[in-house]
């Protein structure tokens, strides 16, 4: 088995909260190593762990995503392999050169022209003179910027100086390659290019690790992911895996990041007592699909199986997206709506009188249900796709129905 490009072990990083406290720990700490005692190893008032306690290894040639909110310790994890930082505590061990395309533009010399940089930045890769010519062409082709490569860039957007950066860094293969967020400024073309540069750096041996909040691009690049919150690694695996670990525990954490709630997982299929045979949406002849608006009414029609008389049963529905994540649920016993269910089985209609869902293509999934649980489910009854008629514009995951009144014109 292959050591590993980058390894995290029990890696810490922490900080302080104030310049005087900075001075103050300091010379403290200065004063116990040079009477050779041990650091402290609680924190102090005004300090704080960025980084607590993280482990993983990327392996060479593997993307590693780094995801979690602002704030988790993404950047600074970055910083500790880049060498900006020291590690506090624990260690890491890493292999080869390293790129890093942290700071947005820091490589580049603003009085200098975007060919020049080029060469400059060329030569800190290792490449002379000659190889530089031999890559000028394909360099300013990929940033898109054959109109203004002999502009100082100081006159660049945001945008072009991330095109000319990541083109220059990318264009020869490295050991290890930080990315942090600098796709972010770039059109969605560029974005799509710098990807596939991504994959096939991987494909060449490069181990890269990648900060970004789309959840897009980590999906299209990376091999696994460590998600970080509040300086810690609440996971580690595969990037599937981790969005919905992700999604699980966004605004449902303690102290100790343990989520309070766990997101439902689709129970496994079976008949039981009584299931749903087939849901359609009236009028609508295909029973494997249908479309609808939202906010419009929809009568939703099933036909039913019973293996036995069931004398109480409440039909559930649930609404999941393509990812696996439960958004909605109908309960008609919420309503109290339970019935009985005969063995020859029958046809039952559940209306809905307004459509929450904003755009998009869920998979309707359900069953009946007793106070024992589940009589039957099925994981795909109905693909619904939901679109938005042109007058309305809808934000959001949901649209909630409401009544104004109290005001002149409106009640």
């Amino acid at each position: 088995m292959s050591h590993p490009a980058i390894l995290f072990d029990g890696v810490g990083k922490k900080f302080r909260r104030s310049l005087k406290a900075d001075l103050l720990y300091g010379f403290q700490d200065a004063s116990r190593s040079m009477l050779r005692l041990k650091p402290l190893e609680r924190l102090r008032s005004e300090e704080f762990w960025a980084l607590r306690d993280v482990s993983f290894a990327g392996r060479v040639g593997e993307c590693i995503g780094i995801i979690g909110p602002n704030g988790a310790g993404k950047s600074t994890l970055l910083k500790l392999v880049n060498r900006d930082y020291r590690p506090d505590r624990g260690c890491i061990a890493m292999r080869g050169k390293i790129k890093s395309l942290i700071r947005l533009g820091t490589g580049l010399q603003p009085m200098l022209t975007g060919r020049e940089n080029i060469y400059i930045q060329c030569a800190q890769l290792g490449l002379d003179k000659r190889e530089t010519d031999a890559k000028l062409d394909d360099i300013v082709a990929f940033a898109g910027l054959e109109k203004s490569i002999d502009a100082p860039v100081k006159h660049y957007s945001d945008g072009m100086y991330a095109r000319l950066e990541f083109s220059i860094a990318t264009c020869v293969p490295t050991d290890v390659l930080l990315v942090d967020e600098v796709l972010a400024v770039g059109d969605v073309a560029f974005q799509l290019r710098c990807l596939e540069r991504l994959n096939s750096l991987k494909y060449n041996g490069t181990t890269i690790l990648f900060v970004s909040h789309s959840e897009m691009n980590i999906r299209h690049v990376a091999d696994r992911c460590l998600l970080l919150f509040d300086g810690e690694a609440l996971a580690f695996g595969e990037t599937d895996q981790l969005f919905l670990k992700y999604y699980e525990s966004i605004g449902y954490l303690n102290r100790q990041l343990k989520p309070l709630e766990n997101a439902p997982e689709m129970p496994a299929d079976f008949t039981g007592a009584a299931s749903i045979r087939t849901l359609a949406v009236k009028g609508q002849e295909n029973t494997d699909s249908a479309k609808v608006f939202t906010g419009q009414s929809v009568d939703f029609e099933l036909s039913y199986a019973a293996a036995v008389p069931v004398e109480s049963a409440g039909l559930v529905l649930q609404f999941w997206t393509q990812t696996g994540i439960l958004l909605a649920s109908i309960y008609s016993e919420m309503e109290g709506n339970r019935g009985s269910l005969k063995p020859a089985g029958g046809q039952l209609r559940l209306t809905l009188p307004f459509l929450s869902l904003t755009p998009g293509i869920y998979r309707v999934a359900g069953g009946f249900a007793s106070a024992g649980g589940w009589l039957g489910y099925c994981g795909n009854l109905l693909t619904l796709t939901v679109t938005q008629k042109d007058e309305r514009a809808y934000e959001g995951l949901f649209v909630m129905n409401a009544t104004v009144s109290g005001a002149d014109g409106m009640g």
